[in-house]
């Protein structure tokens, strides 16, 4: 089962948007597990991909689950609290089928960044 850890400011709206997640992955038959979780709380030996909202997808962010060897994602702008979790998990499922889990760090402009 593919665990996603989806970060949010204050913890609202990852919960909503991780049950949205959970039940839109339960139709398209994927066993997946999406659990709402602060960013300091992810431990270092971590082999979930964290899924980050893009408000808080800060370079001291990225730069910690990079330097600690988290894969992440970051979600599309579109993405706030339940609403947008289509649009999520296109970006996570994408993720986690990429080969080899990393695209590169695509800062700024692009709709996501993940690194492994």
């Amino acid at each position: 089962m593919t665990q996603v850890l989806v970060v949010c400011a204050a913890g609202a709206s990852s919960t909503f948007l991780a049950r949205r997640l959970t039940d839109l992955a339960s139709t398209a038959g994927l066993a997946w597990s999406f659990t709402p979780a602060p960013v300091d709380s992810i431990p270092d030996d971590s082999t979930a991909v964290v899924a980050i909202t893009s408000h808080v997808a800060s370079p001291d962010v990225l730069n910690s689950l990079t330097s600690r060897g988290i894969r992440h994602v970051i979600l599309p702008d579109t993405v706030r609290g339940g609403f947008g979790a289509e649009d999520a998990l296109t970006v996570i499922v994408d993720f986690a089928s990429d080969e080899d889990g990393l695209t590169g760090p695509n800062v700024g402009t692009h709709p996501r960044q993940v690194v492994n």
